[in-house]
């Protein structure tokens, strides 16, 4: 994890170990394109988990309209894309 005048920058695999940590599972098993619920059953308890942990880990406050669009890593990806917080 990087750091860039607007905070921290996340990489493609930061994102995934957030994942699979939430989940207790093998970051292997996480990709991309992995669909957070049809793949890796991720319920709402882990959602929530998952999302703070990604604000913690990017010192960023995501609206619940933008987490409720994070369903895969590629998803999240490109809403830090977006704020410039991925590299």
């Amino acid at each position: 994890m990087k750091e860039n005048e607007e905070g921290a920058v996340l990489t493609d695999r930061d994102v995934r170990e957030l994942v699979a940590g939430v989940l207790d599972i093998d970051v292997a098993d996480v990709g991309t394109d992995t669909s957070f619920y049809v793949d890796l059953d991720m319920d709402s308890l882990h959602k929530a988990e998952f999302v703070v942990a990604l604000e913690r880990a990017c010192d960023a406050e995501f609206a619940p309209a933008d987490a409720a669009r994070m369903d895969s890593v590629g998803d999240v990806l490109r809403l830090l894309r977006d704020r410039r917080r991925v590299s």
